[in-house]
């Protein structure tokens, strides 16, 4: 992705991007920053309000609030989509960030909208929100995001069918990931495991058709690894009120 005009502010090492919440970040700028993150070279974002602690710690960034925002910050620059792809890519070691780049180009890159009111968390509020964020992600083709999001789920949960659900759904963004990268023997070795946690899981979490998602991966797996295709949505029984909103 390239920003839709070049961002006036070249490659300065000091740098912090103004934005009003988190939400407003591009899906491949959340990318950017944590690939900065584990090149050691923290991304500094300017916030109108402190966010939840759980999404500033699933970020990877330094988040700042316009009123403790300091002088010592340096340039502070409007945040636009892309502007951070763009900056990390100027000031971070080329080879080192394509290495890493390779391994986040795990999506479908289609260009992806869900209207307000639509969005698995809203529609499914006595559902965990840790498992509907992962699913909206998923539904939208970003696997990765999606693993990142339900694996911080899968750690705080207690042994048992619904740990193992989210584990085969972990699994599944890895069947995709591969799929996408064409590694067809290791994408079918990775989908008979998510398949095997996801039958047994299943039993314990009545919200979710374990038999369609299974069923519709199937049919994807088939087709050649060349072929254009759409990742089967999350299928949720409506109004299951089995699973309390209980993680954050």
């Amino acid at each position: 992705m390239r920003p839709t005009f070049i961002p006036p502010f070249g490659c300065p090492e000091s740098l912090a991007f103004a934005l009003p919440t988190l939400e407003h970040l591009h899906w491949l700028d959340r990318q950017a920053i944590k690939l900065a993150a584990r090149l050691d070279r923290p991304t500094r974002l300017v916030l109108d309000d402190d966010p939840p602690a759980h999404l500033r710690a699933r970020l990877e960034a330094q988040c700042l609030t316009r009123a403790d925002a300091a002088p010592y910050l340096g340039q502070v620059v409007p945040y636009a989509p892309g502007f951070i792809l763009h900056w990390v890519r100027c000031v971070l070691p080329t080879a080192r960030l394509a290495a890493l780049w390779r391994d986040y180009q795990t999506s479908l890159d289609r260009a992806h909208r869900i209207p307000t009111g639509s969005s698995y968390a809203e529609r499914f509020p006595h559902l965990r929100l840790g498992l509907m964020l992962g699913a909206d992600l998923f539904n939208c083709g970003e696997f990765y995001a999606a693993h990142e999001d339900w694996e911080s789920l899968w750690m705080r949960l207690p042994e048992g069918g619904e740990k193992l659900v989210i584990q085969g759904l972990i699994q599944l963004c890895g069947v995709h990931i591969h799929r996408l990268k064409g590694r067809a023997e290791p994408m079918q070795v990775l989908f008979d495991k998510a398949r095997l946690n996801l039958a047994e899981g299943g039993q314990d979490t009545p919200w979710l058709d374990v038999a369609q998602l299974l069923r519709e991966t199937e049919t994807i797996l088939q087709t050649p690894l060349a072929a254009p295709i759409r990742a089967p949505e999350i299928p949720l029984v409506n109004e299951h009120a089995d699973v309390p909103c209980k993680h954050r």
